[in-house]
């Protein structure tokens, strides 16, 4: 192990957007090659560094959408996900991959339910192989701790060490299930950053609603890479929202590297494609972000938006909205109402 001081580490953490994959994950979800190459170019557009376009190595169908997807990318980096598995390395390396995502679990969640009735010398082996042919072939090693956030220390150590050895040059943290809050990632992320000397990825779940906040944890402790997707769709509860990630990095970090105006074509490109629609109260791109009723609030906004609002609705390529109250409702009419149903 070497320690973080005998790192050089980046400053401003990259993001890496994983809608393309871990978007499909959610229920309902299936993006066309077209979908997906129009999400990948606002995604070039929106600055990011990464983009994961899918698992080349669950069908023929897949591999030939991540195909077309990579070979319309203009700037960003292309990764594709697959198991610890020769053939899906082959696979994502046929796709035009420039990094690939390995990931395997080593907790004992794993070897009841994953790998039953196998050592982890045989999980050892199977990552070994895999990040082996991946170099071979010429691709960039993301290698990845599923469940990462109830795996004990001792194997986060001894799988780290194996997947560096065998030439990952970046390990994935995931926080699968969502059960990390800020301390306890930023214990996690410290720990990693004072253990190992190489990029640092965390991919957290939204189960808890703490995705955002642990993001923002794991970048101040030194992570070098945060996974997000648009609206933070995913499985269950989705992942780290980028829309909303952006906007408080900008505002709270001082980075300016993403067109935050841009972010309505974003989020109306995920509606369009996934027939999602965000809730009025979400942050950013919800309906009510920027709606002001009471009269009292109204009219200090009017004197100065500053009074009621975090940031400037333009920011984002939104308008502030004058909405009236509601009168007060008729309590016996309520009553009627409900004695008629």
């Amino acid at each position: 192990m070497s320690n973080k001081t005998d790192c050089e580490r980046k400053s401003s953490t990259k993001i890496l957007d994983a809608t393309l994959r871990e978007g499909e994950q959610q229920a309902g979800v299936r993006f066309s090659s077209q979908e997906k190459i129009k999400i990948l170019h606002l995604l070039e557009e929106f600055q990011i560094d990464c983009v994961e376009v899918g698992h080349p190595g669950i069908s023929a169908e897949d591999e030939q959408i991540c195909l077309e997807v990579a070979r319309s990318a203009r700037s960003t980096q292309i990764l594709m996900h697959a198991r610890a598995n020769v053939e899906e390395i082959q696979a994502a390396k046929r796709a035009n991959a420039d990094w690939v995502g390995i990931w395997a679990s080593v907790n004992h969640l794993a070897t009841e339910t994953k790998f039953v009735n196998r050592n982890k010398e045989y999980i050892s082996q199977k990552i070994q192989v895999a990040i082996a042919e991946a170099k071979k072939l010429g691709l960039k090693v993301r290698f990845t701790i599923e469940d990462a956030s109830r795996t004990v220390w001792d194997d986060i150590e001894w799988i780290t060490e194996i997947a560096l050895i065998a030439g990952a040059e970046r390990i994935s943290l995931a926080d699968t299930v969502g059960i990390l809050e800020p301390l306890t990632c930023d214990a996690l992320v410290s720990r990693f950053v004072n253990s190992f000397c190489c990029e640092l990825e965390m991919h957290l779940h939204n189960d808890f609603g703490l995705a955002v906040a642990n993001a923002l944890v794991a970048i101040d402790a030194g992570a070098s890479v945060i996974d997000t997707s648009i609206l933070g769709i995913g499985e269950r509860t989705g992942i780290t929202d980028l829309l909303q990630l952006a906007v408080i990095l900008h505002q709270k970090r001082g980075e300016n590297r993403f067109p935050l105006e841009q972010i309505p074509q974003l989020a109306h490109a995920i509606q369009l494609a996934t027939g999602y629609q965000p809730d009025e109260l979400r942050p950013v791109v919800g309906k009510n972000a920027f709606t002001h009723t009471s009269k009292y609030h109204v009219q200090a906004v009017e004197r100065n938006p500053n009074s009621y609002e975090a940031y400037p609705p333009e920011l984002v390529g939104r308008v502030r909205r004058i909405e009236q109250q509601r009168p007060p409702v008729d309590e016996h009419t309520v009553s009627l109402k409900n004695l008629l149903l």
